[in-house]
């Protein structure tokens, strides 16, 4: 940061009566003065806000490289625990319907000596790496086959009918906050279980 330019005015008790009024100077050249007056250190209103700019500016930088310190620390541990759990990572590609395009589904595995020797403990639907790592990190030490995803019980009068997909398909399913047909992949993703279902329903009318 650049140095703050300052200048110094007289004494007050000094400088009465002066035509010119009081003297200025970049230093402090005046001796104290026995009725207690002394010189006035003086800035520029401008100056004081170019250095506090300065300031603002660098104080953004700083919180910018520690943020990104702290995303470099948490990619450090992740890879961390893929390295010391051995742990695979597997893409998995979904089309998307009528859409004409694919999804990638991401899982972490983990591997045992019991069955199921593999384990899926880390998943994501979103092609979020990073999301399926942090799953994986707070897995319980001997996890089902998959990660659980607690949800609220279905209402028990609740009607889970599902219509066919857009293909004609009826072997049609949902749960883990995924609707989908287990012929041709299609799905609908959502917050819950029933939220998937709804859309679903919503926008695949029935045959």
């Amino acid at each position: 940061m650049s140095e703050l330019k300052v200048i110094y005015l007289g004494p007050a008790c000094q400088e009465q009566g002066k035509i010119d009024g009081r003297e200025w100077c970049q230093d402090d050249v005046w001796d104290a003065c026995e009725c207690g007056h002394e010189s006035v250190r003086y800035v520029l209103g401008s100056e004081l806000n170019r250095v506090t700019a300065e300031r603002d500016a660098l104080q953004q930088r700083l919180n910018a490289a520690d943020q990104r310190i702290d995303e470099l620390e948490q990619d450090k541990a992740r890879l961390d625990a893929l390295d010391s759990n051995c742990w695979d990572v597997r893409f998995n590609s979904s089309p998307n319907g009528d859409a004409g395009d694919s999804s990638i589904n991401i899982e972490v595995v983990g591997h045992w000596m019991d069955k199921p020797f593999e384990r899926v403990i880390g998943e994501n639907y979103s092609e979020n790496l990073r999301a399926a790592i942090d799953q994986a990190m707070t897995a319980p030490a001997y996890p089902p086959a998959r990660p659980e995803y607690p949800e609220p019980e279905p209402d028990a009068d609740a009607d889970w009918h599902m219509n066919p997909c857009k293909q004609g398909h009826r072997d049609v399913g949902a749960s883990g906050g995924v609707a989908a047909c287990n012929q041709c992949d299609e799905k609908i993703e959502a917050a819950t279980t029933e939220e998937a279902f709804e859309r679903w329903n919503a926008t695949h009318p029935q045959q």
